[in-house]
């Protein structure tokens, strides 16, 4: 837009006479714009060809999020969503004592699998061996219920765990 101001403005008064078929409201004499509007015009030009070019290999390019289709057939195919993906890993987390208030967000690409949960996380002994044990579980789940072939990378990652009322230590003496 501002590579292009300059030149509407100039444009009007060069074509006035020629669209309107009255004289210029204004007898403005531009010298320099006949040296340097080829130059401007040129240079204008590359610029906003590297821009187009630049937005047009981001826009190929930018991952997207899609379904997930799985087991094609001559008689159709099936379709699992990304919602359908959330829900399942939020049941499994629902049966789990370590984790409270879990959220479940997906992101589907062409390769990847990616889920992000989070929550509080509560009182338990071993939490980690839990939660890694617990991760490997549903990916084994996720696979054999869904249908997800080997070749899919399944990435599940714990974010935003907040300690919860319960872990708080509070002195016992009052």
């Amino acid at each position: 837009m501002i590579l292009a101001f300059p030149l509407s403005i100039v444009l009007v008064f060069k074509n006035w006479s020629t669209a309107i078929g009255t004289s210029t409201p204004m007898q403005l004499k531009f010298d320099w714009l006949d040296q340097y509007e080829p130059i401007y015009l040129f240079w204008s030009g590359i610029i906003l060809a590297a821009v187009l070019i630049v937005l047009l290999i981001i826009t190929l390019f930018w991952p997207r999020s899609q379904s997930l289709y799985l087991h094609q057939k001559s008689d159709g195919q099936v379709t699992i969503s990304k919602k359908a993906i959330e829900h399942f890993a939020l049941s499994a987390l629902q049966h789990e004592p370590f984790i409270g208030n879990p959220k479940v967000s997906a992101k589907l690409s062409r390769k990847r699998i990616t889920l992000k949960i989070s929550g509080d996380l509560l009182n338990s002994v071993n939490a980690k061996k839990q939660t890694a044990d617990f991760l490997n579980q549903l990916k084994k789940d996720l696979r054999i219920c869904l249908g997800i072939s080997e070749q899919k990378k399944i990435k599940i990652r714990l974010v935003d765990f907040n300690e919860s009322d319960a872990n708080v230590h509070q002195s016992r003496v009052v």
